[in-house]
């Protein structure tokens, strides 16, 4: 989290975790329902809960309070797992992408909202990092937060701790393929105060080869003095580009400009010229600050599109304040040196350059769209 006095960074290590149903009854009272129809998850600095409901009405919840872990299981009746699809079946729900959700640059308080919905033969995952994040949406996501509030009040069986707990994860049996379109579900977006590896504010999470129709996707924050100034460029075969340029100062809105212009034949040159340095292309370098202190840094991500695979390289330098907190860290990445090049180029031929900024522009943080 991202405080006055300072930037924590993590990431979170995702093990697989027993499938729900497993050891549990009963099994499902209708083989022909889906496997799942949603899974909720909310953390918030006090509490995590997350929630499963199968396609026959069984639901799964857990929630951990401080040091305190309770698992329950209900059914639903059915005229309430009707109103459950009821409330997932909104058109809107349905048609909302990761892309239109923004991702804020600082978090002033942890209320992270993720959910998995069903939708054969793909499953549309949505991540809201904080309340602001769901606000422009709260017709379609306060019905689904009323419902898990329900779940914790229904008839239910309490299950032991060792058997009941499994993360809510449905059956391993569910085998789905994702939607090109929406593999970016916030893959690769700015930085956030809270930073993790299933996160899309993870400034490394992975793009795909299906992705690969874009030439660069380059990004640089600076975080200094409870300020995240983050700028992105996404460059396409064809020249064209977009550049987004963020801020966001702790407990202010975001603010976001957006530009679109095309490099010309000799820039677009440059630019697969310093992409192909010998050093740049063979470099597997990857460097956040995982699990350090500091109260200024700059983190660059770079993903390059190669012969039918992504390259991704981050590089960092974080410094501290002498004398703050004994736990504070610094440190500067020499292998930075590699894309100095290249950032002095992006700077000179695409952030400088005289391009009127776009209305009513949303963030997207450069995550390559198909073109």
């Amino acid at each position: 989290m991202l405080q006055w006095h300072g930037l924590y960074v993590w990431f979170i290590l995702v093990v697989n975790l027993p499938a729900f149903g497993q050891t549990q009854k009963p099994a499902f009272s209708d083989p022909t329902a889906p496997p799942f129809l949603v899974r909720l998850q909310r953390t918030t600095s006090d509490r995590d809960v997350c929630a499963l409901i199968r396609g026959d009405g069984l639901f799964h919840l857990e929630r951990q309070t401080g040091s305190r872990f309770e698992a329950l299981e209900g059914v639903l009746d059915e005229p309430e797992l009707a109103d459950v699809k009821r409330v997932l079946s909104e058109r809107e729900l349905a048609e909302l992408a990761q892309q239109n959700i923004a991702v804020p640059l600082l978090t002033t308080e942890r209320d992270v909202l993720r959910i998995s919905i069903l939708r054969s033969p793909f499953t549309q995952n949505l991540t809201f990092l904080d309340r602001e994040s769901r606000r422009p949406f709260d017709n379609l996501i306060t019905p689904l937060l009323k419902w898990m509030d329900a779940l914790q009040r229904h008839s239910h069986t309490t299950l032991d701790e060792y058997s009941g707990r499994n993360n809510c994860v449905p059956p391993r049996k569910t085998e789905l393929s994702l939607r090109p379109l929406e593999k970016s579900n916030a893959e690769v977006p700015g930085p956030s105060s809270q930073i993790g590896s299933e996160s899309p504010a993870s400034p490394v999470a992975a793009l795909t080869p299906q992705q690969a129709s874009f030439l660069m996707r380059w990004q640089f924050n600076h975080i200094a003095a409870g300020t995240v100034e983050d700028t992105c460029v996404v460059v396409y075969p064809s020249g064209r580009y977009r550049m987004e340029k963020s801020s966001q100062r702790y407990s202010d809105k975001l603010k976001v400009r957006a530009f679109e212009d095309s490099l010309n034949k000799a820039d677009l040159k440059q630019l697969q010229e310093l992409l192909d340095l010998p050093e740049l292309k063979a470099s597997t370098h990857q460097n956040l600050p995982s699990g350090k202190v500091f109260r200024e840094g700059e983190l660059t991500t770079l993903a390059v599109a190669r012969d039918g695979h992504i390259q991704q390289l981050s590089f960092a330098s974080y410094f501290g304040v002498p004398g703050w907190v004994s736990n504070v860290s610094a440190g500067t990445d020499p292998e930075e040196r590699i894309v100095a090049p290249l950032r002095k180029w992006l700077k000179a031929r695409v952030e400088t350059r005289k391009v009127g900024a776009l209305q009513d522009a949303t963030v997207t943080h450069c995550v390559p769209q198909r073109h």
